[in-house]
């Protein structure tokens, strides 16, 4: 059953709502989250919808380029996509491969690096990597 709700927030953002798009933002934002590409393949293929790897890895692009969901690259590591969009930081588990949200409030910088004057902070984000003890 095709949701009205999503095919006006798809409209909303300016994005063609076909039916892989819809299915896929159904699947993405129906809760705050962060996920893998892989992550999506597999809940496609445990969904049973036909959508192609091609089709979800440019639909994420697509969705991403819209600002409707946030990455964040991990580098070597991985990329995660991140459906809250409100400030915030991260702590990544690297032994269970877990990102997790950390609250704005939660963490205070004493001072920021000088940067030139012709640019402006546009916003501050923290990412820390932790590990299992041994």
């Amino acid at each position: 059953m095709i949701n009205m709700k999503t095919i006006e927030f798809l409209k909303k953002n300016n994005i063609s709502p076909t039916k892989q798009r819809v299915d896929l933002a159904e699947i993405i934002f129906r809760e705050k989250q962060h996920f893998t590409a892989a992550d999506l393949i597999e809940v496609v293929a445990q969904t049973g919808l036909k959508i192609s790897q091609a089709t979800i890895y440019n639909t994420l692009c697509l969705f991403e380029k819209k600002n409707i969901l946030k990455t964040i690259d991990l580098q070597n590591d991985c990329k995660f996509y991140d459906t809250n969009l409100s400030p915030h930081h991260h702590l990544y588990n690297t032994s269970t491969n877990i990102l997790t949200d950390i609250k704005e409030e939660e963490i205070n910088f004493s001072r920021l690096p000088n940067i030139p004057k012709s640019l402006v902070i546009e916003k501050t984000e923290v990412l820390i990597k932790v590990k299992n003890k041994n």
